[in-house]
């Protein structure tokens, strides 16, 4: 089998196409740890038989299985009655809702959306196609929705080594208004996501979208800023993640088991044990 680089071509290619998110870190992480594992006496098409297998069962047991583990200890959280308040799209809260409602039980649901891309828009459609009832606002009404709501459900891109949560922008907000009504705030998170890295702040470290997507309006009009460039002072900043502080989240539900953010390093050193 021939050598392999240290860093190898797909990876410089993912990371000039855009960030790399924690999650696809991990997969190279653990990608390389199966590379480096498979014995150089073998063909080169057993090798890739090998490496395929492991990456397969890396998606089977850290995305798929780990998302049916965390739905059913979700939605023994969903009682009757509730009102749960989600935040944009997430496939992951999305499944846990709409098992919730195959299991019968009534709840309604709020969906908190904010510009540019209206991903809220998505899962307030899945959610009332499945029969359940949605109200649908935007974040500058979340202060007058949260009295009606029983709890929060929020996922996240990662969680980070000092029990930051990192999630789309506008989590923290979230946050922060449900914890000033004493709404419990339930993350969750599959473990493949969980970082070693530490963050407190959203300009440390975060990812960038187009600016131009900030301008878009339903008419297609001209805004007051449309021609910033023009400026040389002037410069939009469309951040796609911010940090949640540790002390604005009641719970994080994973596949190993319920727990505080603040357990964030005794997950990451397990992964490092179990790789």
């Amino acid at each position: 089998m021939p050598p392999i680089t240290t860093r190898p071509l797909f990876c410089r290619y993912l990371a000039q196409c855009r960030m790399m998110a924690v999650s696809m870190e991990n997969f190279i992480k653990h990608t390389k740890v199966q590379v480096a594992k498979i014995s150089p006496d073998l063909t080169e098409s057993v090798a890739k038989e090998e490496l395929q297998q492991s990456c397969d069962n890396f998606f089977r047991e850290n995305i798929y299985l780990a998302g049916k583990s965390i739905t059913e200890k979700a939605v023994e959280r969903v009682v009757d009655g509730d009102t749960i308040l989600i935040y944009k799209k997430s496939q992951l809260i999305l499944h846990i809702l709409l098992e919730a409602k195959a299991r019968n039980k009534n709840f309604r649901v709020m969906v908190v959306d904010s510009r540019p891309d209206l991903s809220g828009v998505q899962s307030c459609e899945r959610l009332t196609a499945a029969g359940i009832p949605c109200s649908y606002v935007y974040i500058n009404s979340c202060t007058y929705v949260m009295k009606k709501v029983t709890k929060v459900m929020l996922a996240a891109d990662a969680l980070l080594a000092n029990g930051y949560v990192l999630g789309p922008v506008g989590t923290a907000l979230i946050g922060l208004i449900s914890s000033t009504y004493n709404k419990p705030v339930i993350v969750c998170c599959e473990t493949y996501k969980f970082s070693e890295r530490v963050q407190t702040d959203s300009i440390l470290y975060n990812e960038l979208a187009d600016p131009d997507s900030m301008l878009k309006t339903l008419n297609e009009e001209d805004t007051p800023v449309s021609n910033w460039r023009d400026c040389p002072n002037t410069r939009l900043v469309n951040l796609v993640y911010d940090t949640t502080p540790p002390a604005l989240v009641s719970i994080v539900i994973t596949e190993i088991a319920e727990l505080p953010c603040t357990s964030a390093p005794v997950v990451l050193r397990r992964g490092a044990v179990k790789m």
